[in-house]
């Protein structure tokens, strides 16, 4: 995605040049076209460029929801009209809507033409898909509604249980070592709990934590109960790094909240944080894909507190390479190892 941007941006620096090479527009014969909240969007392919921050918001007019915001000068993929006569634009991984009169159309030629498209059906079928499994999923909540009360209170039981016996584990382990000053504490999902068998974890490097959930997502990392994992090993000089993979890939804004909220906290209590840039995806079927980690890595890049530091990993496992496993998503243990050294020679370990 971030190359498909930066070839529209490049297109709308030369726009008042470009109109000559314009390819002729075939004529169509019947205009598609879709329902949005009672507005008709006819189904169109184009780009746009902000002429000033713009908000992007859920529904074609001022009285739908804003999902975000665009700088200006910001070049944006368009895949539909509204009869409002706002734009339907690609955002993030879904679609949004912006005002027409604070875009102007740039000139895109054939070839940028036809990846935007693809990028808009790919955008537009993910959207489908979530909306699908977000209906399966209410309607299998509406089936179990009955046994929701006993489920709850066996949860609930085994939550305490389980909190106790960790309570216990932790009252135990912080009485045989308190975590030395200067410790690292690596925060992340499955790719941080990977990395951590790769290099033997904390028995391997005392003064290391890595404290991962697997398949966590901000859902976890803004719980209570990941504050409270987290907090246990922070001291002053403490180093926190914020290690994630690939979920949740669409939710920086929740991140970026979360973050930015413990950032302070962990600050008072004389800790420094780093966020590194989510890693790079290989070939895989979850629809994951690098232009996404991109724009996520930018949005957290450009929108975290400037107290955070900022680590390239990105970029480290682009230019020196790296395993990807079959699913795509994670890595082989040679790539955890570089990894882990790189991560903490970044920070001054």
């Amino acid at each position: 995605m971030k190359k498909l941007i930066g070839k529209l941006t490049a297109l709308s620096a030369v726009m008042l040049f470009a109109c000559l090479l314009l390819p002729a527009t075939a004529q169509a014969a019947e205009p598609q076209t879709e329902i949005v909240g009672g507005h008709t969007v006819t189904l169109i392919q184009t780009a746009v460029v902000t002429n000033v921050q713009t908000n992007v918001r859920s529904g074609p007019d001022t009285s739908w929801q804003v999902i975000g915001e665009l700088p200006g000068g910001q070049a944006v993929n368009v895949c539909g009209q509204a009869d409002t006569g706002w734009y339907q634009v690609v955002y993030g991984n879904g679609i949004g809507y912006v005002s027409n009169k604070l875009v102007t159309q740039i000139p895109v030629d054939e070839a940028t033409l036809a990846e935007l498209a693809a990028q808009s059906a790919w955008v537009k079928q993910n959207a489908a898909q979530q909306a699908a499994i977000a209906a399966g999923q209410q309607e299998a909540a509406a089936l179990a509604q009955q046994q929701a009360q006993a489920a709850a209170l066996a949860q609930q039981q085994a939550e305490a249980a389980l909190a106790q016996q960790q309570a216990q584990a932790a009252a135990q382990a912080a009485a045989l070592a308190a975590p030395a000053s200067g410790n690292v504490i690596f925060v992340g999902d499955s790719r941080t709990g990977q990395m951590g068998n790769a290099v033997g974890g904390s028995a391997a490097y005392p003064g290391v934590a890595f404290v991962a959930c697997y398949g966590g997502g901000n859902a976890w990392l803004s719980t209570a109960k990941a504050k409270a994992d987290i907090d246990q090993y922070v001291t002053p000089g403490s180093i926190i790094i914020i290690n994630y993979g690939v979920n949740d890939l669409a939710k920086h804004n929740e991140y970026i909240a979360t973050i930015n909220k413990y950032n302070q906290d962990w600050r008072s209590k004389g800790a420094t944080v780093y966020f590194a840039t989510v890693g790079p995806v290989g070939e895989n079927e979850y629809g994951k894909r690098n232009w996404a980690v991109e724009y996520f890595n930018d949005q957290l890049s450009n929108r975290l507190d400037g107290s955070i530091g900022r680590i390239p990993l990105y970029q480290y496992l682009v230019m020196s390479g790296y395993t990807a496993t079959a699913d795509g998503l994670h890595y082989a243990p040679e790539t955890y190892g570089r990894m882990f050294q790189y991560l903490m020679q970044s920070v001054g370990k």
